[in-house]
């Protein structure tokens, strides 16, 4: 088979999900079929992990680093394991700083293993090699198993888009045919009202449309292209967020904390969110008050939720979801 070269700057824009839709597809299809560009696809990955944990990526590249790339748990896990690696051999003598800048690569990992065994004994290279060795390993038969997969997730995704739009489309006509009733009501009081026996007061209106905005959020992307978007105008009260589960164990209330991309920062936190259930899905509507985002003076966030943990001491986080709000 053919083998195919890509320049390392190509495969870095893979990596932090900046090719077009089409071009990544292609990526991918050569990745899982050229092992030449596998090992070169590790190699660059290898590189980039180490230039983020020193602080050496650009401030842009950090930033989509951040967003897409860790968005994995297991992605995570293996950058803590890089720190921590790193602040071993930074506590060492200049001749381990010097190992440690090339420790993120096995192959070259294990040749300096064999020059310096008698420097860091047998006992530490042998609880390296366990935590490093292993952890690549079963990393990188993961990487595979979600390529191979990757296309029916997107397929997954886009089933529970058109439900979220299905749903988001029954709650509209619902209001519809509500705002209807009230209408023919209020012009039926209308027709039987007289000077002679006025009639009392009735209830106010239900809040205008544009005081309620609405976001169906999909799991996990963190593409700045992608990413789900919602406009809150200064009329706006509660921002409805929209979420579909497909766990197949699903408690009964949930807990959701809204927080700021950057910074990091809390801006809401709800518990006791209870599970709705329609014909063919099981959903959660939370509702933030609008002010909370137009505090907070960002347009980035991330809404995290969780399931009470199976010792039930606390919750367990089950899902990220990343959007953009606008405030007008």
């Amino acid at each position: 088979m053919a083998q195919t070269t890509h320049n390392d700057q190509t495969i870095i824009r893979y990596l932090l999900n900046e090719l077009p839709d089409a071009e990544q597809v292609s990526f991918e299809d050569e990745y899982l079929e050229d092992e030449a560009l596998f090992e070169q696809v590790r190699a660059v990955e290898e590189e980039l992990i180490e230039d983020y944990v020193k602080g050496a990526l650009s401030p842009n590249e950090r930033r989509l680093f951040e967003r897409h790339y860790l968005a994995s748990e297991q992605r995570r896990a293996r950058i803590q394991t890089a720190r921590q690696l790193l602040h071993l051999f930074s506590a060492n003598s200049s001749a381990d700083r010097w190992t440690a800048d090339r420790f993120f690569s096995l192959s070259s990992w294990l040749s300096t293993l064999r020059r310096q065994r008698l420097a860091f004994g047998f006992g530490v290279a042998a609880a390296c090699l366990l935590l490093i060795g292993s952890g690549l390993g079963i990393e990188l038969l993961r990487l595979r198993e979600r390529l191979v997969v990757g296309r029916e997730e997107r397929a997954s995704l886009e089933r529970r888009a058109e439900e979220s739009e299905r749903l988001l489309d029954d709650k509209n006509e619902q209001l519809a045919r509500e705002r209807r009733e009230n209408n023919d009501l209020r012009e039926k009081l209308g027709s039987v009202k007289s000077p002679a026996s006025p009639l009392p007061e009735t209830a106010p209106p239900p809040p205008a449309d544009d005081q309620i905005a609405y976001l169906v959020l999909s799991p996990g992307i963190r593409d700045i292209n992608k990413t789900d978007k919602a406009d809150v105008s200064a009329d706006t009260r509660v921002l409805e967020l929209r979420i579909i589960l497909e766990r197949q164990e699903k408690p009964s209330s949930f807990r959701a904390v809204v927080k700021t991309i950057e910074g990091n920062s809390e801006i809401w936190k709800g518990e006791g969110i209870k599970l709705r259930k329609s014909r063919s899905a099981h959903y959660l509507v939370i509702d933030v008050p609008a002010d909370r985002f137009r505090e907070a003076k960002a347009q980035d966030f991330v809404l995290s939720v969780a399931a009470p943990s199976a010792g039930r001491n606390g919750y367990e986080e089950i899902e990220s979801y990343y959007f953009q709000v606008i405030t007008k």
